[in-house]
């Protein structure tokens, strides 16, 4: 591929960066819940990550599924 072509499929890049994106905030939030003595533990910063990230990952995979077709 040249440096100044396109990707072929750039209908599910949204949606692909999404699902990342949703996947990284539920494994941080995971962290905060389940490290004993971090900084944010009981504050409820990592189960809003872990809900926050549970919907960006189903907005990623619905917008994927709706782009295919």
């Amino acid at each position: 591929m040249n440096e100044n072509e396109k990707p072929k499929d750039k209908k599910s890049m949204h949606a692909t960066i999404l699902t990342v994106l949703g996947l990284i905030f539920v494994i941080i939030g995971a962290c905060i819940v389940a490290i004993p003595h971090a900084p944010l533990r009981g504050s409820g910063v990592g189960t809003g990550l872990i809900v926050l990230g549970a919907i960006v990952m189903v907005i990623g995979f619905l917008r994927f599924m709706y782009k295919r077709s």
